[in-house]
């Protein structure tokens, strides 16, 4: 028997708050209303209200019919904010289409809601995604660094790096990023039999960013990289992934880099870098040949990223923050 999708009414609420005092387990009152289980949970949990001096939740059919009908009601009025506001709209606009800085929805939010002092007029990055969506302003939707992601399932590879350390065995200071220079490292190529790519790295705890265009993509050019990098800047340690690339990590132990590897196929345990690679590929997208791409180019593009504002640095940029 299909299930009912419409939008729960009145009567059923009744039959959902007659239900409850029967003491029916949510299992029960779906099959007799002919909805899933997770909708009913979703709606007890939304509407219930609290009684004044037990203060204990309670479900009740005309208290839950006004909470419904009133958050429907706010929730089309704040999706018309933008389009009222034209100061607001040419606000967004302008920071999407800026690039020299790179915005996210909720660092325009809250630089909006910094320009403003009556908090009637503050947004939220969802209603910003939810004025992206209309047909009238898809358009701009294409200027998000972020798309929607499925995960690739993939199988198990045996890889002939030798002498790896996995992340459980990294120390806590760079697990719970509370000290600089601890890297993570990757790998950007616009093909495999193009021979120029770009390496990339990205301190844990600043998010400041090295790009470094590459002839070669031995491992042993690549360690030679990262050797004269420690020339530069003090480097503690650097995660790596599973790329053959990275195989002989062990030279770098010779100058006093620890190196640690990540589990394979998961790449959420070095997440700085591949949110660090999106935007780099917003500037260099696939099929990108890197022979062509100057220096020049490469460093302006470290610069944009390194002044753009990080929600998870708290608005402030990694340059502020790793020079601060």
């Amino acid at each position: 028997m299909k299930k009912n999708y419409n939008h729960i009414n009145l009567i059923d609420r009744q039959t959902i708050e007659i239900q409850l005092k029967r003491w029916a387990k949510y299992n029960e009152i779906a099959n007799i209303l002919n909805k899933s289980k997770s909708s009913i949970s979703r709606e007890i949990d939304k509407n219930s209200v609290r009684k004044k001096h037990t203060n204990k939740r309670v479900y009740l059919a005309y208290e839950a019919n006004l909470k419904a009908f009133f958050r429907r009601y706010y929730s089309k009025k704040e999706s018309k904010k933008i389009n009222m506001n034209s100061d607001l709209r040419l606000f967004l606009i302008h920071h999407l289409r800026k690039k020299d800085i790179i915005y996210s929805p909720k660092s325009i939010a809250k630089a909006w809601n910094n320009t403003q002092t009556d908090k009637k007029n503050y947004i939220s990055h969802t209603l910003i995604y939810e004025w992206l969506n209309t047909n009238r302003w898809e358009k701009y939707k294409k200027l998000l660094l972020y798309k929607k992601w499925y995960k690739k399932i993939k199988k198990h590879k045996w890889s002939r790096i030798l002498w790896r350390i996995w992340l459980d065995k990294r120390p806590n200071w760079a697990n719970n990023r509370t000290e600089k220079w601890h890297f993570e490292w990757d790998l950007i190529v616009s093909k495999k039999w193009f021979i120029w790519a770009l390496l990339t790295l990205i301190d844990r705890m600043t998010r400041i960013s090295i790009i470094i265009k590459i002839k070669s993509k031995n491992s042993t050019n690549i360690m030679k990289q990262i050797a004269k990098l420690k020339e530069k800047y003090w480097i503690k340690s650097i995660t790596f992934d599973n790329g053959m690339e990275f195989a002989k990590h062990y030279l770098l132990n010779e100058i006093w880099i620890e190196t640690y590897f990540s589990d394979p196929y998961s790449p959420w345990q070095k997440g700085s870098i591949e949110n660090l690679n999106r935007i780099i590929r917003r500037f260099f997208p696939k099929w990108t040949i890197f022979d062509n791409v100057s220096y020049f180019r490469i460093k302006k593009v470290c610069n944009i990223i390194a002044n753009s504002p990080r929600e998870i640095l708290d608005y402030f940029s990694p340059y502020q923050v790793h020079f601060q």
